[in-house]
This record gives C-alpha cells, structure tokens and sequence, in this order.
C-alpha cells in the first residue's frame, strides 16, 4: 500500500484545521504556507473535503475552512478514503473478480490480513489524537546579502 501526495497533503490540511479547530475560519494560504503544500493544489483538495463533508467553506474577507465536526469525530481513514479511495494493497482485495486466482490464491488471504489490519488502524485513529502530536514544517530564515 502506498498513498498519494493527495491523501498526504489533504491529511496534513486537515491536522491544520484540527489545530486551529474553533478559532474560526483559516485561509487555504495559511493553511499551503505552514504545511508546505502548493496553495492550487491544496484549493482542489479541500474542495473534495467539503464534498465529502469533512470540511465546511465560509465566503468573504473573514473566510476561510473549518472543520465540519470535531476533530475527535473524524477518523484518518475518512480522509484517505474520501482523496485516494481504497487502501487495499492488491486489487484483488477489493475486488476478487479482477484475478481469476482469487480464490484459490494464498497471498490474496495476506493480502485481505492487510488490508483488515489498515482498515482497523486508520479508521481508530483520529484527527485530534494526531492534531496534538504534529507540528507545521518550520520555516527557515532567509538571509540577505
């Protein structure tokens, strides 16, 4: 199983919100600047978000995202889910009719172990469990000559 830069990028968006969680909306600028994430790029994500209903959008000069529950209720699993679909690491799992080894295969029967274990783990952990353990990536000072 490997994700996507979406699911990367869309999860550290997030932990942004998770962190600023009730101090009102936060501009996707803010939000690229501290987390390091190309500000076109982060707008598409947070748009699939809010379609999924994770994030809610507010217009105008004060605008900005939100969360759209407590981060205690949204779970990783969500996020990766809603920006890079399944997480099973062999198409067969998801899908046995694509082999037509499937069901006689013994790495399928590791593969669906992996993929229960993952589902398990991402779908447990929430947001707020690990708003509070990152951090923005720092920014360097730039000097001047």
């Amino acid at each position: 199983m490997k994700l996507t830069m979406k699911s990367d990028y869309g999860l550290r968006a997030i932990l942004d919100l998770a962190q600023h969680y009730g101090q009102g909306p936060v501009q996707c600028s803010d939000i690229a600047r501290r987390q390091d994430i190309p500000e076109y790029y982060l707008d598409q994500l947070l748009i699939s978000l809010r379609k999924a209903g994770l994030i809610r959008s507010v217009r105008g000069p004060q605008g900005g995202h939100l969360l759209a529950k407590p981060p205690t209720q949204i779970m990783m699993g969500e996020v990766i889910q809603t920006l890079d679909g399944s997480l099973a690491p062999m198409e067969c799992v998801s899908d046995p009719g694509s082999c037509n080894q499937s069901s006689c295969c013994a790495l399928r029967e590791v593969w669906v172990k992996v993929d229960q274990f993952t589902q398990q783990l991402v779908m447990s952990t929430n947001i707020e469990e690990l708003a509070r353990q990152h951090h923005a990536v720092p920014v360097e000072a730039m000097y001047d000559i």
